[in-house]
């Protein structure tokens, strides 16, 4: 997720998702066996509008997206609805299970 992505779009979508891609790959460090062809970008999309959906039960994707890889954002699985607190929550969260994994 690219939030105010006007000037990460400056140069397309393929480019943005590539931008992003360089930074999972330096982020993540592939390890023994690992390739960088193993990470690729599935899709890349940009809307220009906020959306916000207040549902009851509403079904968020997990933070865990991969082995060692956690998503955070507004969007992700958690207690908090789709709001900033949700995304500072979600953050935290992320951050805390890395810090706590490296140990």
């Amino acid at each position: 997720m690219v939030s105010a992505a006007g000037p990460a779009l400056a140069d397309g979508l393929e480019a943005c998702g590539q931008a992003v891609r360089q930074q999972v790959l330096q982020a993540m460090m592939p390890g023994a066996g690992q390739r960088t062809s193993d990470y690729e970008v599935v899709a890349v999309r940009a809307d220009k509008r906020a959306t916000f959906v207040c549902s009851p039960g509403l079904q968020r994707p997990a933070m865990q997206i991969a082995p060692g890889l956690r998503a955070a954002g507004d969007y992700v699985e958690g207690p908090y609805p789709a709001t900033l607190e949700g995304a500072v929550r979600a953050g935290s969260t992320a951050a805390c299970f890395e810090r706590n994994r490296a140990i």
